[in-house]
């Protein structure tokens, strides 16, 4: 890897990239410098992780492998901005991850950052966290939990020597881990139970066994049922709640270390998880519990704001989605298998089917697809009512759909309601929605593509999967070597099951979707139902923009609001096929006019000066005429179609 160097420069071009999602707007162009070119290159990609080791995005070219390789170039996009601060960056060379390097990126955007390529071969720690966790399913929880850049890093490398200890001591003792916390929203349960078990199981819930010791030391489970379970699997989830302790009590807690210390259970690994006042009672009343646990193979979670810490506010603690997602999969009845549904569940899909309806009315515009839906939900539901009394012979449930129109008109968030609705119905037996796209699916070797396929499907089952921009699946009617064609192929499967408790949505602009359909003879047919979203008019892009402003609780003067009425009836009368729709008025709002507002104010209010409410609220007419002259000419003036991703060989 000597003399190979990477740069990377944030991208302001706003061409859209139709390999990503479509608020996707945030781009980084890299390049890969070899100045003594190298040979044999078929076929180059990237993967981009930030600091918390969160994945950013990737990128990949296909060339002629007989021509020397001396630069390679990127486009990644996403959603979230690309903010100062250190970033991972991974090069495969013909599907093998071969170098490394940190990046850091500067406040300043001026100029191109440089770094040097390492060999993976020399940085253990990063070969480990390529080969081993980035790719698998669990590893984005990680940054679900919001744990910081510290914490992240010595997670890594715990896992590397835990890894490193169960192969040497496979013959021996399996290390068992401890994982503490300062308080109970600490986090302790989701590293215990989602990270740590599911590096160990593979991420197989099957291998997975929670239980808490007040179950074992109260009788509530026997203790017979608890150990066929635990023999089963690969990893035993033990929580340490708040115990009385008494003699019984501690000699049960004995007992359970005893059998943990001998190995009784052979090829489990147990995860032990609590309170650092929790754990450290039991330590105390029970001594043998202590020699189980090593330095190396405890966790400690900070509440403060230090590094090693999971990052949550007091705000967010009652409602993390992240920790109602642990205490889902943590469930005793989930673990069982339990399908038992009471009356508030009844009541609560009611509710959540009716805000769904709500919202979808609700929603500026695409009044023909919520006629469309309305059409197609009332089809569904007369179909379900003849299958329930048996006057159905075709017991086929299929509702795949299709969503044909322009970016920024909505289909993303009608996806997205469409499952909440379809589950109300009792359609679906979930309701959740799955997002993705080419760069998701589509893999940087051989067989990447259809194990990324396959596992979106099963992430969507009970729910929608929704493939963004489909038409990008297949860059060329006739290139028999495009991955994208196994994405086809994996689908083609589930859109032929009669019943898949699943609705497959493909979105994209109307021509290209129809080219897309006629690369494949029976996959027209697999989509029943087609939704068309048309553009915004005039009127209607004010409307958006005008909630938008009103859910930040900005203002417009009379003056403000008419200039913006009017530059809206100027962006429909000269947009061509790559206007935005939404997203365009997102970004004029959030890139152009507050920008423009936020530069005013601060620009005119002494250092020293006083700030309402109201000047900090009010958007002028100069915000607008400002955003006008600088956001849309940078991003606007120079729209050409799409390049081509790639080298020409």
């Amino acid at each position: 890897m000597e003399n190979i160097f990477l740069r990377a420069k944030r991208n302001f071009d706003d061409t859209p990239n139709y390999s990503a999602p479509e608020y996707a707007d945030n781009r980084l162009d890299v390049t890969v410098c070899i100045p003594q070119g190298a040979a044999d290159v078929k076929e180059m990609s990237i993967r981009i992780y930030s600091a918390e080791r969160r994945f950013m995005g990737t990128g990949c070219i296909t060339r002629n492998p007989r021509k020397l390789l001396k630069k390679a170039c990127f486009s990644i996009s996403n959603d979230d901005a690309w903010e100062a601060g250190a970033y991972y960056i991974y090069v495969y060379v013909n599907g093998n991850a071969t170098g490394f390097c940190k990046l850091y990126l500067p406040y300043s955007w001026e100029r191109p950052k440089k770094a040097s390529l390492e060999a993976l071969s020399d940085c253990p720690m990063e070969r480990f966290f390529v080969e081993r966790l980035a790719t698998t399913g669990w590893w984005p929880k990680v940054y679900g939990g919001r744990f910081k850049a510290p914490l992240v890093n010595m997670l890594i490398e715990r896992l590397m020597t835990f890894s490193t200890d169960m192969e040497e001591h496979r013959r021996t003792k399996v290390p068992h881990l401890l994982v503490t916390s300062e308080g109970e929203q600490c986090g302790a349960k989701a590293m215990a139970s989602m990270l740590l078990a599911g590096f160990i199981t593979g991420d197989d819930i099957s291998r997975r066994y929670n239980l808490s010791l007040e179950e074992i030391t109260t009788g509530a489970y026997g203790w017979k049922h608890m150990a066929d379970q635990i023999a089963q699997s690969k990893a035993v989830v033990v929580e340490v709640p708040k115990l009385k302790y008494n003699a019984q009590t501690e000699n049960i807690v004995n007992l359970i270390a005893s059998i943990i210390r001998y190995d009784t259970f052979r090829d489990t690994t147990f995860v032990v998880h609590g309170t650092e006042e929790n754990i450290g009672m039991m330590m105390e009343k029970c001594c043998l519990m202590k020699e189980l646990f090593t330095e190396e193979t405890t966790f400690r979670l900070s509440a403060d704001r230090s590094a090693a810490q999971v990052e949550s506010s007091p705000e967010e603690d009652n409602d993390d989605e992240f920790m109602k997602l642990v205490e889902e999969m943590t469930d005793r009845e989930y673990e069982c298998g339990a399908e038992t549904k009471t009356q508030t569940d009844t009541d609560t899909e009611e509710d959540e089917c009716t805000k769904a309806e709500k919202e979808l009315n609700g929603m500026v515009g695409l009044q023909r697809v919520k006629d469309d839906i309305d059409e197609a939900r009332m089809m569904a539901a007369f179909n379900l009512k003849r299958m329930e009394m048996c006057l159905q012979k075709d017991s086929e449930c299929r509702n795949h759909m299709l969503f044909l129109g322009n970016p920024g008109t909505g289909k993303t968030t009608v996806a997205k309601l469409i499952g909440k609705m379809y589950y109300g119905m009792g359609l679906l037996s979930k309701g959740h929605t799955v997002e993705t796209n080419r760069a998701m699916l589509v893999g940087e070797y051989i067989g990447m593509t259809e194990k990324n396929t396959m596992q979106a499907i099963e992430d969507a089952r009970g729910g929608v999967l929704f493939i963004d921009e489909a038409y990008t699946l297949l860059t060329s009617e006739d290139d028999t070597k495009d991955f994208g064609k196994e994405v086809i192929n994996a689908l083609l499967t589930v859109l032929s099951e009669p019943e898949p408790d699943m609705i497959v949505i493909m979105a994209g602009y109307e021509d290209k979707m129809a080219r897309l359909l006629r690369t494949n003879p029976g996959l027209k047919d697999r989509f029943p139902l087609t939704f068309h979203f048309d553009d915004y008019s005039a009127d209607e892009l004010m409307e958006i923009a005008c909630r938008m402003l009103r859910n930040g609780n900005y203002q417009l003067t009379d003056t403000a609001h008419k200039r913006l009425a009017g530059l809206m009836e100027k962006a429909t009368e000269q947009r061509d096929a790559y206007f935005g729709n939404g997203r365009w008025v997102h970004n004029l709002i959030y890139q152009g006019i507050i920008k423009s507002m936020a530069r005013r104010v601060m620009t005119t209010t002494p250092p020293d000066g006083d700030f309402d409410a109201k000047l900090l609220c009010r958007i002028e007419e100069t915000d607008i005429l400002e955003a006008e002259r600088n956001f849309l000419r940078t991003r606007t003036g120079h729209i050409t179609a799409p390049r081509p991703i790639g080298f020409r060989a």
